[in-house]
């Protein structure tokens, strides 16, 4: 009688112990916005992006420094914080794989052996295929830039690099050449002249 109480009731606890664990909450999606008139007008030659590690924001702004897209970022995370200062971008590559972030495989079976920055050295034989970071552009010769990726508002998540939507960034890497200037701050500039979005 016991074991087929038991037996019973197993389902029960069971059932219980999956309504007591929620799901993760799902995450916010990141918002940008274009002002499409200027934008289209925007020339390379006169842009600057403008980076706010407190709001996690990323401006592109014209000469007058006016507000042509502004898009939420994630930028470095505690322990591989975004350096701030003034930058240029000294680099430009659309289809680009990290050479010091990604995953290690079996070469002949194809399994995945584990992230480089989980493993002191890599496994013997290993093939190592960096995470695809698109439409880079170099900030740093340490391996700082900027790239779409995974982003939530608000969140710092990255190792360093700044990471923007994947709607976004081929908007700012065509408006942006070798040269461009990056100010990364912790607060936005008073002088900015925001421009209402069209879209």
């Amino acid at each position: 009688m016991i074991r087929r109480t038991a037996f019973l009731l197993a389902p029960l606890l069971l059932a219980q112990c999956a309504w007591k664990t929620p799901p993760p909450p799902e995450q916010p999606k990141p918002v940008f916005h274009v002002h499409q008139t200027r934008y289209d007008a925007l020339s390379p030659r006169e842009t600057k992006v403008l980076i706010d590690l407190t709001e996690q924001k990323a401006r592109l702004v014209d000469r007058h420094n006016v507000v042509v897209v502004e898009t939420d970022v994630s930028t470095g995370k505690p322990g591989h914080e975004t350096p701030t200062g003034s930058f240029r971008v000294t680099e430009k590559i659309a289809d680009k794989r990290s050479n010091r972030y990604g995953r290690y495989k079996d070469p002949k079976s194809g399994t995945d052996l584990g992230a480089s920055v989980d493993l002191p050295k890599p496994p013997k034989d290993a093939v190592y295929e960096g995470y695809s970071m698109p439409y880079w552009m170099r900030l740093t010769w340490d391996g700082v830039g900027m790239h779409v990726g995974y982003v939530v508002p608000r969140k710092a998540l990255s190792y360093g690099c700044i990471r923007f939507p994947a709607a976004v960034q081929p908007l700012i890497f065509e408006k942006c050449r070798v040269g461009t200037r990056v100010d990364i701050t912790g607060e936005a500039p008073s002088e900015l002249k925001p421009a209402h979005p069209s879209r």
